[in-house]
């Protein structure tokens, strides 16, 4: 049903995408899944910042420590790209569960390479392989001279790898249903310019009642030639489970609006996002 309706709509827009690109997406309510070469390594720009996440929330879980404990932004933290914190004052502290806000919801590099040291590299790593993760993988915290060399000195995954966590997150399936439930509040809206470009997503309008709103939560990642998102999208409760992930990765595209938002990859995202939404919502 849904690879039959999908697939010649992929392959057209594949043939006028000047780099390559990979998708998995699954059907919340029949748990059908799409691929499209989602089984292919790609660099994850920020979309790395979900795994960190999950670690910490397992942590806080494990009782290592609180969400409510607080951490210090020092000057040695504050890095450019993405984020408030590299113009905010040395000394500022906030706790964890704000630290990890600003890493997820608009993607603060600052805040990121923070909660990476307090939550150890290679704890990510370990967490990612012993949940079933191990093709995603955070290789270095930020390091905008070296990512400039190497897209994938950050991090790598597949599609594939990040849709499964997405997934799992909505679904309740990893670490307990508080910690999904507050990693899909730090990720709320992200990616309106994205998956949510060509929906009908209204977060604002109080005319639409909450039964029937369309909802969406993910985490968004851009570097030259390199677009990416893992969203869930869905419509009324999460437990009416009716909606979809969807994960689609980005690289090698040379057009010149690199950091444009009408940049080929993140139009990309959207129209492939707005395929699965006529599929799986569409009335």
């Amino acid at each position: 049903m849904m690879q039959e309706r999908i697939r010649s709509e992929i392959d057209a827009l594949a043939a006028e995408f000047n780099g390559r690109f990979g998708l998995a997406a699954t059907n919340l309510q029949t748990n059908e899944t799409f691929a499209y070469h989602a089984a292919d390594i790609f660099p994850t720009a920020s979309t790395i910042k979900l795994p960190v996440l999950a670690t910490l929330m397992a942590q806080v879980h494990n009782g290592d420590y609180s969400l409510d404990d607080p951490l210090m932004l020092r000057r040695a933290d504050m890095i450019g790209g993405s984020g408030l914190l590299q113009k905010m004052t040395p000394g500022l502290v906030m706790p964890i569960r704000d630290w990890a806000f600003l890493m997820m919801n608009i993607s603060d590099n600052t805040a990121t390479n923070v909660l990476i040291d307090h939550v150890g590299k290679a704890a990510v790593q370990t967490w990612l392989t012993e949940n079933g993760y191990a093709d995603v993988q955070l290789h270095n915290k930020i390091d905008f001279p070296a990512l400039g060399h190497d897209l994938y000195h950050f991090g790598s995954a597949t599609p594939a790898g990040l849709n499964r966590l997405i997934t799992a997150v909505f679904h309740h399936d990893i670490i307990s249903p508080s910690a999904c439930d507050e990693m899909l509040r730090m990720m709320d809206k992200v990616g309106s310019d994205r998956v949510g470009r060509f929906l009908p997503f209204e977060p604002f309008d109080a005319t639409v009642d909450d039964s029937e709103r369309l909802r969406l939560a993910g985490k968004t990642g851009s570097f030259k030639g390199c677009r990416a998102q893992t969203a869930v999208v869905w419509r009324g409760t999460r437990e009416q489970q009716c909606g979809y992930t969807i994960t689609v990765m980005t690289e090698g595209d040379p057009a010149p609006e690199t950091w444009s938002i009408d940049a080929a990859g993140t139009l990309l995202i959207g129209r492939l996002a707005r395929l699965f939404y006529d599929v799986v919502l569409g009335e």
